[in-house]
């Protein structure tokens, strides 16, 4: 089962070349193997009567899982088999992915009685030294792709992905989200390092942190200033100046990189004033979408118009092209919950986030573990980059985040 939840994780290197589009949407590698490795995990655990280990976030997931349900059932009921299944089996995705996490909380975070202190640290290592050993791979190919095929247009019009020219992508066929995987990344390489120092975690902070800049992604950017600022703000605040100092020669050295900078100083400007005049096509399109999609929640406030229900719900409002791969959700994940699952689906995710978040910190606050500090700024990073983009529940980071979310557990004998 340890080599199988492996293989999962390994997934995180094809990225979404691993994909199957059916009907704008798609089925992706972790779609089958995720689900498969859950339910095994729980069949054993009920066939051999074996204990499921204690896990913080466990119950906030499960809470959010039953409002999405309840939220599905709802809208769903009017549209088409096909969109029932494809919408269903989003809450399969994030459910089973869950008890990914819940098993990983078993392999690496739980004490027994045979386990010693030294085993249980070796094991934890034994994890941090594989999972960062998948990112770095996922970063190479990020800097093969940027060097080899710099415009990916030639193949976005059959994938339906954004012509993307001159950014580094990867696997992943979008610069958004592995920038939002790459600034919850670099907190918690931050936090290892403290632990314990050394030459490959510090070159592989270096390469996270270029090939962050080579994707020219404003909501990253954004997010990775927000989450490692506020890491180092707790745990050495002179490296704040460095960073401040190394991010001014990198800018000063790009101007593409100067124009996405000021062109998101003036959409949040915009934003705050009201007035997409100034700004840039694609945040003008962002801004637009976000207040279609607010008046849409204010049509169905309580629950929502059911989870991941937006590509057909949202697509008979006018909002969105259902055909597009985008049409998933609203250009945000805190938007999306919101206008899917309503109030009640909100106050289930924001707890949820809040344990995300809460718990690890509160470890660091009382042990001065700077994993778990990393770990929680890494959630933050995400939590600031989903006001954004639909990341936070975007499989290939989802995946990453609520593992190491496991593996991070509090030991019990």
């Amino acid at each position: 089962m340890r080599n199988f939840f492996w293989i999962c994780l390994l997934l995180l290197i094809p990225g979404l070349l691993a994909r199957v589009a059916i009907g704008g949407s798609g089925i992706l590698a972790t779609d089958i193997l995720v689900p498969v490795f859950a339910a095994l995990w729980v069949g054993k655990k009920i066939l051999f009567n074996e204990k499921f280990p204690r896990c913080d976030f466990i119950t906030a997931g499960f809470a959010f899982i039953f409002v999405a349900i309840v939220t599905w059932f709802i809208g769903a009921w009017e549209l088409d088999i096909t969109a029932k299944i494809l919408s269903f089996s989003y809450i399969v995705r994030i459910l089973t992915m869950l008890i990914v996490g819940w098993a990983a909380s078993e392999y690496f975070g739980e004490e027994t009685a045979k386990t010693t202190d030294k085993k249980l640290q070796s094991s934890k290592e034994l994890f941090f030294k594989r999972f960062f050993l998948i990112s770095g791979v996922v970063i190479l190919l990020g800097f093969i792709q940027f060097v080899f095929i710099p415009d990916i247009s030639t193949y976005s019009t059959e994938g339906g992905w954004d012509p993307h020219t001159g950014r580094l992508l990867g696997t992943w066929l979008d610069p958004n989200y592995l920038a939002g995987f790459l600034g919850f990344l670099l907190p918690v390489i931050a936090g290892a390092w403290y632990r314990k120092r050394n030459f490959w975690l510090l070159l592989l902070g270096g390469a996270a942190l270029i090939a962050l800049f080579l994707t020219f992604s404003r909501s990253g950017y954004l997010a990775a200033i927000i989450g490692l600022g506020f890491f180092f703000l707790f745990r050495d605040w002179k490296i704040i100046l460095l960073a401040a100092f190394i991010a001014f020669l990198g800018l000063a050295a790009s101007e593409r990189a100067q124009q996405r900078v000021e062109e998101l100083t003036g959409t949040m400007a915009s934003i705050v004033l009201q007035d997409t005049a100034e700004i840039d096509p694609t945040a003008k399109l962002r801004i637009q979408n976000w207040i279609k999609s607010f008046d849409l929640w204010k049509k169905y406030p309580v629950t929502g118009i059911g989870y991941n229900t937006y590509r057909w719900r949202a697509a008979e409002e006018g909002v969105v092209d259902e055909n597009y791969f985008s049409a998933g959700g609203a250009d945000g994940t805190h938007l999306t919950v919101l206008v899917t699952t309503g109030i009640a689906g909100s106050l289930a995710y924001i707890w949820f986030l809040i344990t995300l978040f809460g718990k690890p910190f509160q470890r660091w606050w009382k042990t001065k573990n700077e994993l778990h500090l990393g770990f929680s700024m890494g959630v933050l990073s995400l939590v600031v980059h989903s006001l954004f983009v639909n990341s936070l529940l975007f499989p290939l980071i989802f995946l990453p985040v609520i593992v190491i979310a496991g593996v991070l557990q509090p030991t019990h004998k």
